[in-house]
């Protein structure tokens, strides 16, 4: 990196701690999602899924809106303004008896993650210029995702098993994240990113419609993945193979491989490159299959690691493709767009499977695993041609991308 040798060192730990707590974040406390149903009996299994998905939904407009913010606001006060909104809303939805007041908290939430999650991916593209650099740091990007989910998740499992109000105490872990940022990320007023510094003063053009196939391609393969964090606990508990706990320890677990998978992913680029994809969610599709045929909870656990691995090759390589698409000056309004509308996949991942699975068939929890397996193999193999209509190599503010 260029300029970063100006900047602390515990500026990379820092932006990097901000991707523990977005990905995942929303299903962190999936692990309690049936106890949450049994806690208000008037609510449907689909309303019970809100819990997890409402979020995702208003985390689109606001991630647009943070991107469109950065052209005015200084990005660490933006940044430090969604992780106050993350503790503070994330921690309350454990305290209050009203389910529609939860959902109240819990949309709160997604307004201060929504503010997070696209700055948490184009901070590497302001202070990683260097494209090998920047594969690496997008990978240890997916391995720290899966890190939070890693943590979120068997603590929530553990929390839930006692009281599911306890596992929004998870969310805390915000706090650390919040005083690594305040002590050591710089500020970046709008005029003085180090990327806008980078660039240059460059002819002004408009967005790429490409980035948004990008997103939608995006937006389907988080649907796929986070089936699991959705349905999991449901399923085990209508099969009868575990409990709120071993639910937590299941996709706690499954983040191990996926860490494994993102600290690889530099390596796996450079040999297979647009191929990436589909050999990450064949993969993702093969665990998914073993999670459908599985009658023991050892069987189910080997399911979840294969869907970690898969998960773990196929999220970060998205945003690769975004230096392809849109000029420098458009990269975080580019990241905004596909992680926004990536992000809406996990709200739309029950909907997406109620169109092919009927929940009153029998072994309909098992259909929606298939469902998911198909439609990721489908999605990878479309990104392959999709990579085909683009440049082999990175715009230039001068180029334009129409």
């Amino acid at each position: 990196m260029e300029e970063t040798k100006k900047y602390s060192k515990m500026l990379i730990p820092s932006i990097l701690s901000v991707s523990v707590l977005t990905i995942m974040a929303p299903t962190a406390v999936s692990p309690a999602l049936a106890a949450i149903r049994d806690a208000f009996p008037h609510i449907s299994e689909t309303q019970a899924k809100l819990v997890l998905t409402l979020p995702t939904l208003i985390m689109m407009p606001i991630g647009l809106f943070s991107a469109r913010l950065t052209a005015k606001i200084d990005k660490k006060k933006l940044l430090l303004t969604g992780m106050i909104l993350f503790l503070v809303f994330g921690v309350a939805g454990g305290f209050v008896n009203d389910f529609r007041l939860l959902l109240l908290m819990r949309l709160f939430f997604g307004i201060g993650l929504g503010i997070m999650t696209p700055l948490s991916t184009s901070l590497i593209f302001d202070f990683a210029p260097d494209t090998n650099k920047r594969s690496k740091l997008l990978g240890l990007q997916g391995s720290f995702n899966q890190l939070g989910g890693l943590l979120f998740m068997s603590l929530s499992g553990v929390l839930a098993s006692i009281s599911w109000r306890y596992s929004f105490l998870c969310y805390a872990f915000v706090v650390i994240s919040i005083v690594l940022t305040a002590l050591f990320m710089p500020s970046i007023p709008p005029l003085a990113s180090p990327k806008n510094a980078a660039g240059g003063v460059g002819k002004k053009t408009g967005m790429n419609k490409k980035i948004f196939v990008l997103a939608f391609f995006a937006m389907m393969i988080f649907a796929c993945y986070f089936v699991i964090n959705t349905d999991l606990a449901l399923f085990m508990d209508v099969e009868g193979i575990g409990n709120a706990k071993e639910c937590g320890y299941a996709l706690s677990l499954m983040r191990i491989p996926a860490i494994i998978a993102g600290v690889l992913l530099a390596w796996i680029m450079r040999n297979l490159k647009d191929w990436t994809m589909p050999f990450a969610t064949v993969i993702m599709a093969a665990g998914y299959v073993i999670i459908a045929c599985s009658h023991s909870y050892s069987v189910l656990m080997a399911g979840c690691l294969v869907v970690g691995l898969g998960g773990g090759f196929a999220l970060p390589p998205i945003s690769l493709f975004l230096p392809r698409i849109v000029t420098p000056r458009q990269r975080t309004l580019g990241v905004a767009i596909i992680m926004s509308v990536a992000q809406v996949g996990q709200f739309v991942s029950p909907l997406y499977t109620d169109l092919f699975v009927d929940n009153s068939m029998d072994g309909s929890g098992r259909m929606r695993f298939i469902v998911c397996a198909v439609t990721s193999v489908i999605i990878g193999f479309l990104v392959v041609a999709f990579a085909h209509t683009l440049p082999k190599k990175p715009l230039e503010n001068c180029i334009s991308t129409k």
